[in-house]
């Protein structure tokens, strides 16, 4: 997908980006994201915003959730480089680790997202 620069730019709030994160997931449309991905306040490390679009979207798509969602939380990110980094997880009713992490970090007013490394 090419973002277009016809798309009207808006500037969410943190909590707004987080909410359609999670709701893309539990509706696994990736789509839904798009505005808040292209909000001038998000930032994201390593690629390009249609990077990790294309990125986020492969994972929504390709993610298997055993018996459905069990939990999706936000929890403290404790190692290295993204120590003030928060993490999402979401967790379905068959396994004990997440079946996806994304990581948040809360800057003035800015929200960088990551994937994490590994």
């Amino acid at each position: 997908i090419r973002f277009s620069m016809a798309m009207k730019i808006q500037e969410y709030g943190n909590k707004e980006i987080k909410n359609a994160i999670i709701k893309s997931f539990i509706e696994k449309d990736p789509k839904y994201f798009i505005p808040f991905l292209l909000s001038k306040n998000v930032f994201v490390e390593y690629w390009n915003k249609t990077k990790f679009y294309q990125i986020f979207k492969n994972e929504i798509l390709n993610l298997e959730m055993k018996d459905g969602f069990r939990e999706i939380k936000f929890e403290k990110q404790d190692w290295g480089y993204y120590d003030d980094y928060t993490k999402l997880n979401i967790y379905d009713n068959y396994h004990l680790n997440p079946r996806f992490t994304i990581l948040f970090k809360d800057e003035n007013e800015k929200l960088y997202l990551e994937f994490n490394p590994f």
